[in-house]
């Protein structure tokens, strides 16, 4: 924290604008050594772009004309000193200016330093660093908005209320033990009443995940149905890229083909597989296993069948592989003269759509589908969503820590035990926000960031 880090900000290659950036206790002092303002100054004040030259003091060759802007601390990014050089987007002038800033006293940036920084300083919690870089690799207006959320601390104000209750729960129970002659015993203080209500909370917050999971990972649908009944040309129309390789011949797909489509801001990624059947060779015996073991693992089955051939036991043989799935039936070559029983189709369970993928008719109203789907298991909630593993993971075993305390309070087990489980879950709930975190942990989340954010 001593030391003063520099970094390329704006992503390597050509562009109109590069951004070069420190922070720290020399950022300042460093940078007035590099940069020549075109218009004379006795200071330089906070916050405000000057125009002017950096340049190489040893040479005394300008490297760029730059706008240069000095910040004061606190009131940063980081609460440090902080530095900024907006050159032109050529990879040589980032470059050079980045080292001319490193022989001068700064250090190259770890990854995710600067943001590290920040947590550690105080001036946002962990989840909400964590919302940096999920801002920075959202892909839909629903993700962003989802991670701006989290950046705006709605998440740790929540995290942060149920931690207050649990400290003051623990702080209760504990005095029992301490103080055991003011008779606060369990009745009286009705405190597994107060954990059943916090746990309900938990429970709220960790089933938000799947709706969380959809805006920021996407709902895995697979795409199943026996050998040419157009799973590939649906993926490719649902796609708008010719993604699969079509052809009239049977088995074509081998391997599992993945391609995300966004609706109404949800991410769906849509996964084509090989068609189930009677297997030829042990290739393709092997690609129909490997369907066969992705099946639980999916969101949604989109069960394709060709509409210009009639129901067959193959069909039938697909139907028991996904059976009480939740999914939708897809009755794909529309184009073609129906010769399928829809009556048969629909006693299957599954709600049916009928699509051309050559025409494209039905594929809008296949989205919508696949949208109420979406909203039919969870929809768009208005609190706080978790959208995070770690996070919900925390919030498990929470909730599992609170579980034992309270079955330790309603079997009779002594106070010391309800209180160390009481304890246990706070530091669980703290790990999501930083309150009770290890270095190690730090380590693996800031590793995923980019340098020099």
């Amino acid at each position: 924290m001593r030391d003063t880090i520099a970094a390329i900000s704006s992503p390597l290659g050509e562009g109109g604008i590069g951004i070069v950036r420190m922070s720290g206790p020399e950022a300042h002092a460093i940078l007035k050594r590099l940069f020549r303002p075109r218009k004379r100054t006795k200071a330089f004040a906070s916050r405000r772009l000057y125009l002017g030259f950096f340049f190489d003091p040893q040479s005394t060759m300008d490297v760029d004309e730059v706008f240069a802007t000095f910040m004061d601390a606190p009131y940063t990014y980081t609460r440090e000193k902080m530095a900024e050089v907006y050159c032109h987007g050529g990879l040589s002038s980032q470059r050079e200016i980045l080292s001319l800033l490193m022989t001068n006293g700064a250090r190259m940036a770890e990854p995710g330093e600067f943001t590290r920084r920040a947590f550690l300083n105080g001036r946002i919690d962990l989840a909400q660093a964590e919302s940096v870089l999920d801002i920075i690799e959202s892909e839909s207006a629903e993700e962003l908005q989802s991670a701006l959320a989290l950046s705006k601390g709605h998440l740790s104000d929540c995290i942060k209320g149920l931690s207050a209750e649990i400290e003051g729960l623990a702080a209760e129970v504990e005095a029992s033990i301490d103080f055991p002659e003011e008779g606060l015993d369990i009745e009286d203080r009705e405190w597994p009443g107060r954990i059943g209500k916090i746990r309900d909370a938990l429970s709220t917050l960790i089933a938000s995940f799947y709706e969380g999971r959809a805006i920021k990972q996407g709902l895995k649908a697979l795409i199943v149905g026996r050998t040419n009944v157009g799973k590939s040309s649906l993926l490719n129309a649902l796609s708008l890229r010719d993604r699969a390789i079509v052809t009239p011949l049977p088995g074509t797909t081998r391997d599992l083909l993945e391609e995300t489509i966004h609706v109404k801001g949800i991410k769906f990624r849509i996964i084509d597989t090989a068609g189930l059947g009677s297997p030829r060779d042990p290739i393709e015996r092997e690609a129909q296993e490997r369907v066969i073991l992705r099946i639980p693992e999916a969101d949604v089955i989109l069960w394709v069948l060709d509409a210009s051939a009639p129901y067959n036991a193959e069909d039938e043989a697909v139907h028991e592989a996904i059976r009480g799935r939740r999914g939708l039936a897809i009755l794909n070559k529309t184009d073609l003269p129906y010769r399928i029983d829809c009556g048969t189709v629909a006693s299957k369970g599954f709600g049916a759509m009928s699509v051309s993928a050559l025409t494209g008719a039905g594929l809008e109203e296949l989205k919508a589908e696949l949208f109420r789907l979406y909203a039919e298991h969870g929809g768009r909630s208005k609190g706080p969503l978790v959208t995070n593993v770690r996070h919900r993971d925390a919030l498990l075993r929470t909730e599992e820590a609170l579980a034992r305390a309270e079955q330790c309070m309603e079997i009779g087990e002594p106070v010391e035990l309800a209180a160390f489980e009481v304890r246990g879950a706070l530091s669980c709930l703290g790990e999501i926000t930083g309150a009770t975190c290890t270095e190690d942990l730090l380590d693996r989340i800031f590793s995923r960031f980019c340098i020099g954010k």
